[in-house]
């Protein structure tokens, strides 16, 4: 075996290992909605928002992707287009409802991340699922599923969904330093806003409630996100 074979073999091996301990960590049990919503804006609070869907509320899932580049653990955000929606230009995990052909919620994540950025679904191990936390603005209950690939995958967007993936060492958003607080004119109101800067993008609202949940699971079981 040459030199390059045994350190690509001890660098697979390290990989491999990270992933398994994010599976376990996850199964070791998640912080929950209360942990969530410490990253929550000021508009959840002023307006007694609801923590739980309602029965017919519907049901979506995003992708939190996880991929090595170079000597880091990578994600992948999507920037969404401007439109007359509530979600409009948000930077966010790739996803969206579930349809009815969906095996699971899983299923739901998956094909929403390969429609949006060409990702082949068949290329990642899925290692858990996250809290399901209630959008009440859109009524969807969203389910982060975590993902994991060997490789960075060839991302080809769905120009019609998405203007661009935006990604991330997951080190520079686990410095919580990066964490800051600012007013935002949201939907004609102002709302106080907390969110995550990564070179002046802006990750607020469900997506960074959620990747708070995350990094609370991976700080308190020490998981570190270089190799």
């Amino acid at each position: 075996m040459s030199v390059n074979s045994e350190n690509n073999r001890f660098g697979l091996n390290k990989v491999n290992q990270i992933a398994r301990d994010i599976r376990n960590a996850i199964g070791k049990g998640l912080p929950g909605t209360d942990v969530q919503w410490e990253m929550a804006s000021s508009d959840r609070m002023v307006q007694n928002f609801p923590r739980q869907k309602r029965d017919n509320s519907k049901i979506a899932a995003v992708l939190i992707l996880i991929y090595p580049v170079a000597n880091n653990l990578t994600t992948v955000f999507i920037q969404r287009p401007v439109y007359n929606g509530i979600h409009s230009g948000q930077i966010s995990f790739p996803g969206g409802k579930s349809e009815p052909a969906d095996r699971d919620i899983i299923a739901t994540a998956l094909r929403e991340a390969s429609e949006e950025t060409g990702i082949n679904s068949s290329d990642v191990t899925i290692l858990g699922t996250l809290t399901p936390l209630y959008i009440p603005v859109s009524d969807n209950e969203v389910t982060p599923v975590i993902g994991w690939c060997d490789n960075r995958p060839d991302f080809k967007i769905d120009s019609g969904e998405v203007v661009h993936t935006i990604e991330v060492p997951l080190h520079a958003l686990a410095d919580y330093s990066c964490i800051k607080e600012k007013p935002f004119l949201v939907r004609d109101t102002e709302i106080n806003v907390k969110y995550f800067d990564f070179q002046g993008a802006v990750i607020w609202g469900a997506t960074a409630m959620i990747l708070h949940e995350f990094f609370t699971i991976m700080k308190r079981e020490k998981i570190g996100f270089t190799l």
